[in-house]
């Protein structure tokens, strides 16, 4: 369960960096969120929402 901590660590890291107009911070930290949350439980919720999502559009685009 480091992940979500890891997250929440990383996330102040990227907002920080963002204000300080830090480029290089900024893609670490971003990078470290994103893996940090890839790995957490929360994954497989993130995945469906993103599934629906697409879904949604894809069947938006079908006229009928």
């Amino acid at each position: 369960m480091i992940a979500l901590p890891l997250f929440l660590f990383a996330g102040l890291g990227t907002y920080v960096s963002w204000r300080m107009d830090s480029r290089p911070a900024l893609l670490v930290c971003a990078l470290v969120c994103g893996y940090a949350l890839a790995t957490s439980p929360l994954a497989g919720a993130i995945d469906a929402a993103g599934t629906g999502i697409g879904q949604a559009i894809e069947n938006a685009s079908h006229t009928k």
